[in-house]
Formats: structure tokens, sequence, C-alpha cells
């Protein structure tokens, strides 16, 4: 999914030195991003820290709410949904069905070092193997000190999660609160956003986070085909966009 290089050229009439030269710009700010394994340019995460709508961006706010929704209300937790933002996690939505809790404090736009909790962890874990070594090796350099231990241990904890498909911990911040979270990935299985539970730890026996895990895989999915269908959807219109261009500028004036 997405745009080449060429296809951007004709789209903007600019050159495709010029346009390569903005994209790798906007790569650089995480504005744009080149999944793996592809010559095509998509819209990166970071253009939804600007809280403006986009016409062109997949919405993943819009598609993931009702998620979110439904993981709240069947947990009596928090949901969250998030995606990364250069080395940091960045809190796209939230909902909260349980009792007003002081100590849940992170908000909506808040960022916090990818590495940090069950949220980034369940994303870091399946970036590339040079993506996510970059992001280990700055991040342990930048966290407070009461964070160090978890880069030391990270790479058992990445293992882990890869594992069982799903992170888990217990916030060390805020006692007695446990997240559990789910990688929300594009049709190329690189995670484009993650999907959390926060709630008591005292409730996260095996069974529980067994069944809870279950239910962020399965709404992880859901999210999944709605953005994929999206992305097609926009792809098929600016074919169509630029066949109608063509047969344009290839028409002789009588």
């Amino acid at each position: 999914m997405g745009a080449s290089l060429m296809q951007v050229s004709k789209l903007t009439n600019l050159p495709k030195a010029t346009v390569h030269r903005i994209l790798a710009a906007m790569m650089e700010e995480r504005l744009v991003e080149r999944p793996p394994g592809t010559r095509h340019y998509r819209l990166g995460p970071d253009i939804f820290a600007f809280g403006v709508p986009m016409r062109d961006a997949v919405d993943l706010k819009q598609l993931a709410r009702p998620s979110l929704e439904r993981l709240a209300s069947d947990t009596e937790g928090t949901a969250y949904l998030g995606v990364r933002s250069g080395y940091d996690m960045l809190c796209l939505d939230k909902v909260d069905t349980s009792p007003p809790q002081p100590s849940l404090l992170l908000g909506i736009h808040d960022r916090w070092p990818l590495g940090i909790g069950s949220f980034s962890l369940a994303l870091l874990s399946f970036l590339t193997e040079s993506d996510m070594s970059e992001v280990v090796e700055f991040n342990k350099r930048r966290v407070s000190e009461d964070e160090t231990l978890t880069f030391m241990h990270i790479q058992k904890s990445i293992q882990k999660t890869r594992r069982n498909g799903y992170a888990k911990r217990t916030t060390r911040s805020y006692q007695g609160l446990a997240g559990i979270a789910a990688p929300v990935f594009d049709d190329r299985r690189y995670p484009i956003a993650s999907l959390c539970i926060v709630a008591e730890a005292s409730r996260m026996s095996s069974a529980y986070m067994s069944s809870l895990a279950s239910k962020l895989k399965r709404e992880a999915t859901l999210i999944t085909k709605l953005y994929e269908g999206v992305r097609l959807q926009q792809q098929q219109q600016a074919r169509w966009q630029l066949a109608v261009r063509g047969s344009a500028t290839s028409r002789v004036p009588e």
C-alpha cells in the first residue's frame, strides 16, 4: 500500500530527485514511512501528533475507537491506542470505564520512551532488528535511573513478547496496576500501533490474562482488516486519478 516515488512525482508535478529529497526529510521526522520490503511510501505515525484530520490519512483513532470501547467495557479497565513516534510511543486515544483513578496519568497525545511499559513493548518487540536495536540503544541512555533496569532485561522481555504475542507489565510507578498490550500489524506484519488494557494487578490471574490477551489480539486483527481496507480503497482511487490525468494529457485537440 502507499505510493511509489514515480506516482508521487506525477501527482505533485515535481521532478523525482526533488520528491526523493522531500520524502527523505519527511521520513526523518516520521511524517512519512516506507515499510520494509517495499518501495512504496505512506503517511507515518507522527502525522497524528498534529491533531489535525488528514483527508488522505487512515484515521487509526476512528477505526480503533469501537475496539477501545469494547475492551474497556468488557474489562472495566482503561483501554489505550498508541503508535510509534520516533523513539517514543504516542498515545492516540483512550477509553476509561473504570472509576476515576488519579494514578492513571497517561493522556491523549502524551509520549514516553519505547520499551517502557507493556504498551510500547508490544510494538517495539515486532520492529525490524535494526530499528529495535537503534531504539533500545538510544532510550537506555535517556531514561531515568529508576527505569534503567527495564533495559538491562529488555532482550528477555522482547523474546517473551514475541513468543506470547502480547506484552504484560506490572507498573512500578503506580502500585497495584498492570498493563497488557498487543500489537496491531499492517498486511506486511509491520507493527503500526498497539492496543493496551490497564487494570488492577490483583485481577491478572493466568486465566484472566489469557482471556484478555485473546480479546486484545482479536480486536487488533479487526483493526488491521479495517486499516488495510481503507488503504486499498485509497490506492485504487489514486490509480484512477492517475489514469484520468494520463488520459486527459494524451488527448489531441481537434
